[in-house]
């Protein structure tokens, strides 16, 4: 079975665009932010956010960007 050579992360990523779904939960914080830290030349990302009781999707983007992504 032939292996197709690895390519580093930031260069597959290069003016991709990425769309992620389930941002504001765990994995997805850290998937924002490592795309974000390691991959400064990717295209745009795209989150899909959906209203949680009585928060609209504005809302809950602004509360995941004010805390810190922390895996401790």
């Amino acid at each position: 079975m032939k292996t197709e050579p690895k390519i580093p992360i930031p260069e597959f990523f290069k003016g991709r665009n990425v769309l992620i779904t389930g941002a504001s939960g765990f994995m997805g914080k850290i998937l924002v932010e490592k795309l974000l830290r390691c991959c400064p030349e990717i295209g745009k990302i795209y989150i899909i956010l959906r209203s949680r009781g009585d928060k609209s999707p504005k809302e809950r983007w602004d509360e995941m960007t004010k805390l810190p992504v922390s895996v401790s």
